[in-house]
């Protein structure tokens, strides 16, 4: 079953309320990364596990709501290397994003 006609499509949001959640995971992230360095109690692969969560938090909350594919670049490889690419690398990638998001907007 496609999800392109279903009814029951997410809400887009809004530029900044998606840059407010990116800002949150980059905090906590620093957060996590202090933990591991100044304790010994804190266990690193906290800090591993969590990078990996916060990108898949970000792909499914801020880019399927965000960004809209056209019809004609909505193919299995386009989708998934984008995907995948803002999953492993989501501090840079999603920087780059609402930069370019942004440029757009104002222009």
């Amino acid at each position: 079953m496609s999800d392109v006609g279903s009814s029951d499509r997410a809400q887009g949001i809004s530029l900044r309320k998606s840059i407010g959640i990116y800002a949150l995971c980059i905090v906590l992230m620093m957060v996590f990364w202090n933990l591991n360095a100044r304790t010994t109690w804190f266990p690193g692969i906290i800090t591993f596990i969590a990078y990996f969560v916060f990108g898949f938090v970000l792909n499914r909350i801020v880019l399927r709501r965000l960004i809209e594919w056209h019809p004609m670049y909505n193919t299995i490889a386009n989708v998934s290397s984008a995907k995948l690419s803002s999953f492993i690398l989501w501090p840079i990638s999603y920087l780059f994003l609402f930069i370019r998001l942004m440029i757009n907007k104002v222009l």
